[in-house]
């Protein structure tokens, strides 16, 4: 991999490969966690991915991307901390695949400029009305919609409950209060801000030359700008432990649990393989102890935030065994914190967490998010080396994790008639 800094806080990241037949471009836009722009940012991600000045309609878009040899773009909004990012993703195909004389490379850099530099609507009244009223309600749709996605919607309201009036608490795609809220031209000054003052990230993927990429981003012509990003969120301890029951019309209960679990960037290892071990694979000990042995639960699962010391187990449950679940999690993490682990199971959790991480190297989706995440947190290092520091972690240092794991939210999401406190 090659990094060029084309301008002060604006970066190129290039990956040759002739692994794939095609090449993938993703132009990431990341500022800090901030309630005033994120619904703005959201609404102009969707323009972006609908509109532009020179291809004014859905199907004048279409018709470049199929021009491309059916070139496949796409926008997204994502979290990591308290990062907020928009990235711009566009999949080309070789040129080798393309007709004689063909510049899909250059053409797809001059469709991205396009896309960035001159979105369809102007200063005045910001995005195009129409279209920016369709893409708004489209997106309150889809947001209303999660309603009825139980587990992510309890998910939702633990981390509500958890994180309260901080930032940190905001979904990455906006709230539906703060999206109805956010006119055309809030959003439109929302990503002439992101333009003129993020983080910028362009990481390519393939078998392209160099040179040839960064003569391509020139006419982006992004100012320097001066980005200092901080990811990790801190959040004191509670003086007890947060219990929150709301009542659904839910078939099963759902259960979350949160624990504050603080740790260094150089601990994100011991991290992985602690919450293999706990609850984040299918052999992991809530899986096979809880689910399977004792039949308490539908499905569970733990994750673990390096960048917000959140350790989160997700549950659905019987209402009735809500109670004795909380238990046997807790004596889980209990066993984890006071007895060291097998080197058998140890080396199992190990070996799964590499197989994963492996398979990951076929999808250049995922290659180029890893480019990204690599270089924006400061965590560079060659797959070999990932493998390696996987296999370092110790029995010792997974148990000493373990036992800084404080219990601070129980949330229950139950139904019918139950008393709800």
């Amino acid at each position: 991999m090659v990094t060029k800094e084309i301008q002060t806080g604006v970066f190129v990241h290039v990956l040759p490969t002739k692994q794939f037949a095609t090449t993938h471009i993703a132009v990431n836009f990341t500022q800090q966690l901030n309630r005033q722009t994120l619904n703005g940012r959201v609404l102009a991600s969707n323009m972006l991915e609908t509109a532009s000045a020179k291809y004014s309609s859905q199907t004048k878009f279409a018709q470049a991307l199929s021009e491309m040899t059916g070139a496949a773009f796409g926008t997204e909004v994502f979290k990591v901390g308290q990062l907020h990012t928009v990235r711009l993703q566009l999949n080309l195909v070789h040129e080798r695949f393309t007709t004689a004389g063909s510049h899909i490379l250059n053409d797809g850099f001059d469709f991205l400029n396009e896309v960035i530099n001159h979105p369809i609507g102007d200063e005045i009244a910001g995005f195009a009305s129409v279209i920016f009223n369709r893409q708004k309600e489209m997106a309150l749709d889809e947001v209303a919609g999660l309603r009825e996605d139980k587990p992510y919607y309890a998910l939702r309201e633990a981390l509500q409950a958890y994180f309260g009036a901080s930032d940190q608490a905001l979904p990455a795609f906006g709230t539906i209060d703060g999206l109805e809220a956010t006119t055309a031209q809030q959003a439109w000054q929302a990503w002439q801000d992101s333009i003129a003052h993020d983080r910028i990230d362009i990481v390519v993927v393939g078998d392209v030359d160099f040179n040839k990429v960064i003569a391509a981003t020139t006419q982006f012509n992004f100012a320097p700008r001066q980005q200092l990003l901080q990811a990790t969120y801190h959040q004191d301890l509670l003086p007890q432990v947060k219990q929150v029951k709301s009542q659904d019309e839910v078939t099963q209960a759902r259960l979350v649990l949160g624990y504050s679990l603080m740790s260094n960037s150089g601990e994100r290892f011991i991290a992985n393989v602690f919450n293999g071990l706990f609850g984040g694979l299918a052999i992991s000990r809530l899986f096979l102890n809880i689910r399977e042995s004792a039949g308490l639960v539908y499905g569970i699962s733990s994750d673990y935030n390096p960048y917000t010391g959140l350790l989160l187990v997700e549950a659905g449950v019987d209402q009735i065994n809500l109670a004795i679940t909380i238990t046997k999690i807790n004596e889980e993490l209990q066993h984890l914190q006071q007895t060291l682990v097998s080197e058998e199971e140890l080396a199992i959790v190990k070996q799964l967490l590499k197989t994963s991480y492996t398979m990951t190297l076929d999808q250049p989706l995922y290659l180029a998010d890893r480019l990204y995440n690599q270089q924006v947190l400061h965590q560079e290092l060659t797959d070999d080396a990932w493998l390696a520091k996987i296999d370092a972690v110790t029995a010792e240092q997974v148990q000493a994790l373990a036992q800084r794991a404080v219990l601070q939210l129980q949330y229950e999401m139950v139904g019918g008639d139950a008393n709800v406190d």
